[in-house]
């Protein structure tokens, strides 16, 4: 990594997202903040992040067993050597950004869950709801205030390690919505809302993704 870069990799690929979609809107966000943006869906760039001097890792992935009777040859699973390196490579201060599907592991192993924080269960087909910042201040959350999407409503385990910036309400319950969590001497960070471009051309959105990775980055949006 090199020291106060903005050199991204957006990992990509599994089922059901339009993935070269979310790295247009990602690109178009990040490129005027400087960032240098690599998209990729080889997987076996995990292995390579420390040469790639990246500062950033954003995985949009969902990784989901393939289907049957059709000619499937997206990834189900990181691989253990995936995994490792990846891990390895937060611990030792680097920023992962899980988006939205990233929760969706797939035939990982759970350690990637409990790397990312949490784990996805299931959404209802996508309706209208609020995005809440829950009480007290932190970077990621600073002057977002509740926002509406039209969106698939995550809902997934999280780990005792991760603290919640934002929630969403459904039937009566909370759900976490975004948080973050720290990783030996890196960051790592989950936004469950952005499923299509309705969700990534929202202001807010874009202002809570941005927050977002500079605080992963250890970096001010000034920098």
């Amino acid at each position: 990594m090199t020291s106060k870069g903005k050199n991204v990799l957006i990992l990509l690929g599994g089922l059901w997202h339009d993935f070269d979609g979310f790295t247009s809107a990602m690109q178009s966000l990040l490129k005027p903040h400087g960032f240098q943006v690599e998209a990729t869906y080889d997987l076996y760039s995990l292995l390579h992040l420390e040469e790639g001097h990246y500062n950033l890792v954003i995985s949009y992935t969902c990784f989901s067993p393939h289907r049957e009777g059709l000619n499937d040859t997206s990834p189900e699973r990181l691989t253990d050597a995936q995994f490792e390196s990846l891990a390895n490579w937060i611990r030792n201060g680097g920023a992962f950004l899980a988006a939205h599907a990233a929760t969706v592991i797939g035939e990982s192993d759970a350690a990637l869950g409990e790397l990312i924080g949490g784990v996805f269960v299931s959404h209802p087909p996508a309706f209208t709801f609020s995005v809440h910042p829950v009480f007290g201040e932190h970077p990621i959350t600073m002057g977002i205030e509740a926002f509406t999407v039209h969106d698939e409503f995550y809902m997934e385990t999280h780990t005792s390690a991760v603290q919640v910036h934002m929630v969403a309400f459904d039937r009566g319950l909370a759900y976490p919505m975004v948080w973050s969590k720290t990783e030996g001497q890196g960051r790592v960070a989950h936004i469950a809302p952005g499923h299509s471009r309705e969700v990534w051309d929202l202001k807010p959105y874009q202002q809570l993704l941005l927050q977002t990775i500079y605080w992963l980055m250890k970096q001010k949006i000034s920098d």
